[in-house]
């Protein structure tokens, strides 16, 4: 800071004792002076006009004043307090500073003495800002930083998801709206804004193992044999297998996702046959938004079905193929299912 810039001091004057020398004295500083009559003048001009450098106060020794420095820098960290005082006391000194007061002066005070203590005062809220600017400058830099990592990861996790689809075009949308369906549900079962990400961004990993399954299989227009369903079910192992051993979450969960979604709510499913609560929440989650979507699109060995019977065939599965909350869950908001698949329609 300069000696040319414009110092805004605000004086909360008990006795009136400084205000011919502050008024007075020939600073070479150009210096905005505003008073303060009562406490509550005082914290209303420092919360409108934000832009108070120090506040000088008239100390005469009352709680009151010492509530004033408390409440100032609960508002205001950083702003500088002085108390100018004919109270000589060594024990009123000590309870100054430990509220948080800068500087404790006993009047008389010439104005010479005034014109170095505000040029120092200047020095140091001036290097009290620019720390302030900086500290808020790297604050951004950091927050930019950690989204851009955040933003090439989900990147990275939808070009995996595509990369499950390059072989089945008919799930070429299916990865998204299973995505924003389990996220639906997330929410509807009370889960955080943290929760209902990671299932927008892990759930559409659920297939990534089809990668490992051959064309003839997972493509095939006809109902598949013994041996060809059982090569298919190990898509579910496959996924995990890829996903699983890393730091992300959203690969992690990812990974619990692909293992367990063709689990069973009754233990009829695959691959480990988990009953009931034991198969993971994500994958019990991503079973009622996977079928859901399958049932409705249109595959290259099935025609789709109307909602209605989409809504029919969830109701007589839960308990025995679902999660009867998660369907409940899942059925109390099918008008905004609806309209994630129409915004997001299978490719032609």
């Amino acid at each position: 800071m300069t000696d040319t810039r414009k110092l805004n001091l605000l004086y909360y004057n008990t006795f009136l004792k400084c205000r011919d020398i502050v008024t007075n004295a020939a600073i070479p500083i150009d210096i905005s002076v505003s008073y303060a009559d009562d406490i509550n003048e005082v914290m209303k001009h420092i919360m409108s006009s934000n832009n108070t450098d120090m506040l000088f106060i008239d100390y005469d020794g009352s709680a009151a004043v010492i509530d004033l420095v408390s409440a100032v820098h609960k508002y205001d960290e950083d702003l500088l307090i002085y108390f100018i005082t004919d109270i000589d006391n060594d024990e009123e000194k000590i309870k100054a500073y430990n509220t948080g007061v800068i500087d404790y002066f006993i009047l008389p005070l010439s104005s010479q003495v005034l014109q170095a203590l505000l040029k120092n005062m200047a020095c140091l809220r001036g290097s009290r800002l620019k720390l302030h600017n900086k500290t808020n400058i790297l604050q951004y830099e950091v927050e930019q930083a950690v989204r851009t990592v955040k933003e090439r990861e989900l990147e990275s996790l939808l070009l995996l998801g595509r990369a499950s689809e390059y072989k089945d075009k008919d799930t070429a949308s299916h990865i998204l709206r299973v995505g924003k369906y389990s996220a639906m549900i997330m929410e509807s079962l009370g889960g955080s804004n943290e929760d209902k990400e990671l299932m927008l961004y892990s759930a559409p990993l659920h297939d990534v193992g089809k990668i490992g399954i051959a064309d003839n299989i997972l493509n095939k227009s006809s109902k598949l044999t013994e041996e060809e369903y059982s090569i298919m079910k190990t898509h579910t192992t496959k996924g995990y297998e890829i996903l699983s051993g890393t730091k992300s979450k959203y690969l992690e969960a990812g990974a619990i996702i692909a293992l367990s979604h063709h689990e069973k709510y009754d233990g009829s499913g695959y691959p480990n046959g988990l009953k009931g609560d034991s198969i993971p929440l994500y994958g019990r989650i991503v079973a009622v938004a996977d079928v859901f979507d399958a049932l409705i699109s249109q595959r290259v060995y099935k025609n789709s079905w109307t909602l209605e019977q989409t809504v029919e065939y969830l109701k007589s599965q839960s308990g025995i193929h679902f999660d009867p909350i998660i369907v409940e869950k899942f059925l109390a908001k099918i008008d905004e299912a609806e309209d994630i698949f129409k915004s997001l329609m299978p490719e032609k």
